[in-house]
């Protein structure tokens, strides 16, 4: 019979609990970032195969503005704020401004937003 003091299997548990759950946080970071490195690069390739730029595969926005008084803005989420001052527009990227005055959206589908009237500054927040 054994009278010292034993150890229970709940405390060796919590011993390693802490370093299995950062060995796994670490190691699905980099299985993340692999990842995604793996799905730039597959990109890239079909951009170059069919002759397009990355950035409208990746789904990018593209902004075209067109003199003072036009500016397109494809590939957008939402519209954040609407006045006729500024306008902000969610991108995937992060947020697109436009000011100016007298600015109004003219149309807005899925695909493509445009914003005319007298536009001063476009920026990214």
């Amino acid at each position: 019979m054994f009278f010292g003091k034993q150890k229970s299997p709940k405390s060796e548990h919590e011993k390693y609990k802490g370093v299995a759950n950062k060995e796994l946080y670490v190691k699905s970071k980099q299985e993340e970032k692999e990842r995604k490195a793996e799905r730039l690069s597959y990109l890239e390739i079909i951009s170059q195969n069919l002759m397009l730029p990355p950035d409208i595969i990746a789904g990018a926005p593209i902004v075209t503005i067109n003199g003072r008084n036009t500016i397109c803005i494809e590939n957008h989420k939402r519209i954040l704020e609407y006045t006729s001052e500024k306008i902000r527009v969610s991108t995937k990227i992060n947020c697109l401004c436009v000011e100016g005055k007298n600015l109004r959206v003219a149309y807005y589908t899925k695909e493509e937003l445009k914003v005319v009237g007298m536009i001063h500054k476009v920026y990214y927040e």
